[in-house]
C-alpha cells in the first residue's frame, strides 16, 4: 500500500537551516543523520533533498542537497544526478561551491546573514513552487 508524503513547511524551513549550517561547517550530512534529526523515513529524506535542490535552483544558491550523502558510499543518491546535469557541475565542484558560499568569517553579521529572513524566503518558495506529491511504495 502506497503512502502519501506531505511536506511540512516548518520542518522544511529547519531542514534548509540545518543544511546551511552543515555547509558553514564544511561537512556532508549522511541520510541517516537527517532521518534521526528530523524524524523522517529514508524516502522522505530523499524527497526533502529534492525539494531542497529545487529551492536552491530557484533562489540561485549552491546546491545544498549535494551535501546529503549515503553513509555507505559517501556520495549523494542517484536522484542527485539530475541536479548535477541541470547545474552543469561535478559533485566535488558543487560541494566546494556550498562551502565557499557559506564560508563563515569572524564577524557576527557574516555569521547570521544566511539565516536572516530565510524562513520567509522558504515560505514564499513553498507557496509558489509546484511541488509534486510523492507516493512511496
Amino acid at each position: 500500500m502506497a503512502r502519501q508524503i506531505v511536506l511540512s513547511d516548518d520542518k522544511f524551513k529547519c531542514f534548509v537551516r540545518y543544511m546551511i549550517q552543515a555547509a558553514k561547517e564544511k561537512r556532508c550530512v549522511p541520510y541517516v543523520e537527517l532521518e534521526n534529526v528530523f524524524g523522517l523515513a529514508h524516502d522522505y529524506v530523499g524527497w526533502y533533498a529534492g525539494v531542497l535542490g529545487d529551492y536552491c535552483l530557484n533562489r540561485d544558491l549552491p546546491m545544498l542537497n549535494g551535501l546529503i550523502i549515503s553513509s555507505t558510499n559517501c556520495v549523494p543518491s542517484e536522484g542527485f544526478d539530475w541536479y548535477q546535469e541541470e547545474y552543469g557541475r561535478s559533485w566535488g565542484e558543487i560541494v566546494s561551491e556550498c562551502w565557499q558560499h557559506f564560508h563563515v568569517t569572524s564577524t557576527r553579521a557574516k555569521q547570521s546573514q544566511d539565516f536572516s529572513g530565510r524562513d520567509n524566503d522558504v515560505a514564499n518558495f513553498l507557496q509558489t513552487a509546484d511541488i509534486p506529491s510523492y507516493r512511496a511504495a
